[in-house]
C-alpha cells in the first residue's frame, strides 16, 4: 500500500490550469502554474527520488489497507491507487506547506509543455490559502482574463461542485479541459459577501513572456508577465528594441506575474543590475546561498520604475525586491503576493512529480518575501471603479514618476 503512494500537484496546466501558475502557483489551464507557477531551482535539473526506508510510524497504513480490504462494506470503492494518491496528498497537507505537492504523470508532462509557453486550458495562476483555492493571477490574454477573473478570487465551486474538500489537484483537474469546453466556476471576490458565477470557454494558450510597447513620450513600457525557457531571448530582443528606439526610461510591469523559472529569473535581473546578488536563499540548515547577477546587462543606467502588484508572486517578487533594495527602481502599485519558497522538482519513478520546499527566498538586504509580500514605495490601489472605467491608476503613476526622473 504504501508504495502505492505517489504524489500529485496543483499545476492547472495544459488542460490543467497552469500552475499552478494557478502555479503558489501552479496554471489552470492547462496552465496550471502556476503556478504560479512556482519558483523552481533548475540548475541542477530533475532528480531521481532516492530509496529509503519509512518511518516504522507508516506501518499503520499496511495495516489501515488490510483491514479495509477484509471489512469494508463497499471492496469496489478500494481502488488501491486513489486511495494511495490520497494518502500522498493526507501527508503533504500534514506538513502545513501549501508549495510542497504532488503532480502525477499526466499533469506532470503538460506542466512541462506550459514551461515551454504553451498550454490549453483557462490561463490563470492559482494556489491554495488558508484551505481555499485561490487565483494568483489570470495570464494576460487568457479566457480566464477575457472572463473577468482576478488576483485573489477564491473558487469555491466547480461546475456546481463545492471545492471545499477538494485537494488543489482534484480542483485543477476539474478545471481544466479541451478547448472549446466550457467550464463554470463560483468565485468570492475580496470584500464580497455573495459569490459570483463565472462561465470560461477553454482554449490554447500561446502566450509572448514578454511584451514592449513604446510610449508617444518616448518611454517604453515592458511587461514580463511569467519567467519561462522563453523569457531570456524575449527579453534581450525587446531590450534591443528600446536601446534601437532610444527609450528614455523603462516601466517594468511585473504585476499580475506569477514567476516560473529560477535561472531565468536571474538572467532578467542581470539585464537591468550590474553585477551584484539578486537576493539569496536559506535552506533547512540555515546555509545561505546568493543568487549572483551576471554583468554586462543591456539596461543597467536607463531609468527604470517598477509596477506590482497582489499578483506578482515568486520570481517576479525576487526581481523586484531586488530593483528595490539595490536603488536601481521604485516600486509602485499594490503589494505583492507574498511567494517566497524554494521548490525542487523531484522525479519519480513512474512519471510522476514532487515539488517540494527546500528553503526560503530573501531580498538582497535580508527581507523574508515568504507571506510578507512587498510593499510598494508608492501606494496605487486600484479600485473597482477603476477597473470598471478601464482606468490604469497605477500605469499613471509609474509614467509620472519615470517623467520626474528624466526632467
Amino acid at each position: 500500500m504504501l508504495r502505492a503512494i505517489k504524489v500529485l500537484i496543483f499545476v492547472l496546466l495544459a488542460a490543467a490550469v497552469l500552475t499552478t501558475t494557478f502555479g503558489a502557483g501552479y496554471t489552470v489551464a492547462v496552465t496550471g502554474n502556476v503556478p504560479p507557477q512556482v519558483l523552481r531551482t533548475d540548475r541542477d535539473g530533475p532528480r531521481t527520488v532516492v530509496a529509503r526506508e519509512a518511518p516504522k510510524q507508516f506501518g499503520i497504513l499496511d495495516e489501515v489497507w488490510n483491514i479495509l480490504s477484509q471489512d469494508f462494506v463497499e471492496p469496489k470503492a478500494l481502488d488501491a491507487d486513489k486511495l494511495g494518491k490520497g494518502a500522498v496528498n493526507g501527508l503533504l497537507n500534514a506538513l502545513g506547506d501549501s508549495h510542497t505537492s504532488y503532480i502525477d504523470a499526466e499533469n506532470f508532462r503538460a506542466e512541462q509543455t506550459g514551461i515551454r509557453g504553451t498550454y490549453e486550458g483557462i490561463g490563470a495562476n492559482v494556489v491554495t490559502v488558508d484551505g481555499v483555492i485561490t487565483v494568483v493571477a489570470p495570464l494576460p490574454g487568457s479566457p480566464a482574463e477575457s472572463a473577468g477573473i482576478r488576483p485573489g478570487d477564491r473558487i469555491l465551486a466547480v461546475n456546481g461542485e463545492s471545492t471545499q474538500s477538494m485537494s488543489l489537484n482534484d480542483a485543477v483537474n476539474k478545471i481544466k479541459g479541451p478547448r472549446s469546453t466550457k467550464v463554470i466556476l463560483s468565485i468570492l471576490r475580496e470584500g464580497e459577501t455573495a459569490p459570483r458565477t463565472i462561465e470560461i470557454v477553454r482554449a490554447e494558450i500561446r502566450t509572448s513572456s514578454v511584451i514592449l510597447r513604446m510610449l508617444p513620450e518616448g518611454y517604453a513600457h515592458l511587461r514580463i508577465t511569467q519567467f519561462n525557457q522563453r523569457t531570456s531571448s524575449e527579453l534581450t530582443g525587446a531590450l534591443r528594441d528600446v536601446k534601437n528606439q532610444r527609450a528614455r526610461g523603462i516601466i517594468l510591469d511585473l504585476r499580475s506575474n506569477p514567476g516560473g523559472l529560477l535561472d531565468v529569473t536571474v538572467e532578467a535581473a542581470g539585464h537591468f543590475l550590474d553585477g551584484g546578488i539578486a537576493g539569496y536563499q536559506v535552506d533547512r540548515f540555515g546555509r545561505k546561498d546568493e543568487l549572483k547577477v551576471p554583468g554586462g546587462g543591456q539596461a543597467t543606467t536607463i531609468p527604470l520604475v517598477v509596477l506590482i502588484n497582489g499578483g506578482s508572486a515568486s520570481g517576479s517578487e525576487l526581481l523586484a525586491g531586488a530593483l528595490q533594495d539595490r536603488g536601481r527602481a521604485l516600486l509602485i502599485g499594490s503589494k505583492s503576493f507574498g511567494k517566497g519558497s524554494v521548490n525542487h522538482l523531484r522525479e519519480l519513478s513512474d512519471g510522476s512529480a514532487l515539488y517540494v520546499t527546500i528553503g526560503r527566498w530573501y531580498t538582497p538586504k535580508g527581507r523574508q518575501i515568504e507571506a510578507n509580500g512587498l510593499t510598494p514605495d508608492i501606494e496605487v490601489p486600484l479600485t473597482e471603479e477603476d477597473i470598471r472605467n478601464q482606468r490604469d491608476t497605477q500605469f499613471q503613476r509609474a509614467l509620472q514618476a519615470l517623467q520626474e526622473q528624466t526632467r
